[in-house]
């Protein structure tokens, strides 16, 4: 009895923890002054021990911007690639990389070629990005902290596309988590409502058939080998919820390992739930069993509903669903 309460005093502090770092760095200016603490001296260290620093690295001669979130202790810890979206840069993505390593969790945060202080112009999401990404995500792999066997990675936006082609290419990711993604170019260009976004397809891809492919996630999902979690917002205009909904029904045909969550009324951006679920996502995928480093449960599961056949997942899948929720 009294290992027990040991074991759940020792978890709920770590939640705690968690909260209040959370809590810490989404007070104002608290980001900028870890920012302008890293640019200063290369690192910044935060209250909880989270040592946030510059990361930078080259691809063929181009400087790439990445900042690196490396947890308190020697590890090996997870590693996750973070990668923002369209006019977004590595810095955005501090507050998600500080709360993953405050869970044992390391990560970077790469910009994409075009956007923040990364070099080349911008492709959308094409070879050339998708090789900046991979070396960053290699990069990471390859540090002495970070186990090599417990990869994951996480986009919102074209940052969700990219990790959607990351995912069906590189066989060693474990998890991954598309946030308001494309995964269907040529439904996504059809689609549109904003102008601004065709002519971006259009001045970035040359609109060939075989750039459309290439770009087109969705053609290749037999490949995954890693469960994913999708996140949408059901009145997204910048990316239809309609490419969340074919990339459920390709992955549930093909039987993959997936969750996930679509928000009613919500727009292109989803709100703090997206970085809540997302943790706790790569937390249970990724985290040790054998290892010590459990995840901290923030919320029970929820039950169990019966779900509409159109909708769930094979029975031979195993698949569950709760408020638009799949649970694999």
């Amino acid at each position: 009895m009294k290992r027990r309460t040991f074991v759940w005093a020792g978890a709920i502090c770590i939640a705690l923890s968690t909260v209040w770092t959370y809590l810490a760095i989404s007070q104002p200016g608290q980001q900028d002054k870890i920012i302008a603490q890293m640019e200063k001296e290369g690192c910044a260290l935060t209250e909880s021990g989270v040592k946030v620093c510059q990361y930078d690295y080259t691809v063929n001669g181009s400087v790439v911007e990445a900042i690196s979130f490396r947890p308190v202790g020697d590890g090996p810890f997870p590693g996750v690639l973070l990668i923002p979206g369209y006019e977004r840069n590595a810095k955005n993505l501090v507050p998600l990389g500080i709360r993953l390593a405050s869970v044992s969790i390391a990560a970077i945060a790469v910009s994409q070629p075009g956007f923040g202080k990364s070099q080349g112009p911008p492709d959308f999401v094409g070879p050339k990005t998708l090789a900046v990404l991979t070396a960053g995500y290699r990069k990471l792999q390859q540090e002495r902290y970070v186990d090599p066997n417990r990869m994951g990675i996480y986009g919102y936006s074209r940052g969700g596309m990219a990790a959607s082609l990351l995912a069906v290419e590189l066989d060693d990711v474990k998890a991954a988590v598309f946030g308001a993604g494309i995964y269907d170019l040529q439904k996504f260009y059809d689609d549109s409502v904003l102008p601004g976004e065709r002519e971006n397809v259009k001045a970035e891809t040359g609109m060939t058939k075989e750039a459309f492919r290439q770009r087109s996630s969705i053609l290749r999902m037999e490949n995954l080998k890693c469960p994913v979690l999708i996140l949408h917002g059901e009145k997204d205009q910048n990316v239809p919820v309609s490419q969340a909904l074919l990339l459920r029904d390709r992955l549930t045909r093909l039987h993959k390992d997936f969750e996930i969550k679509l928000f009613p009324g919500r727009e292109h951006q989803i709100g703090p739930e997206a970085g809540e679920l997302t943790v706790d996502f790569l937390q249970r995928k990724l985290k040790d069993k054998h290892s010590g480093d459990a995840p901290v449960k923030s919320n029970p599961q929820p039950s169990v509903v019966n779900p509409q056949p159109s909708q769930e997942l094979s029975n031979s899948h195993h698949g569950k669903i709760e408020n638009n929720v799949y649970l694999q």
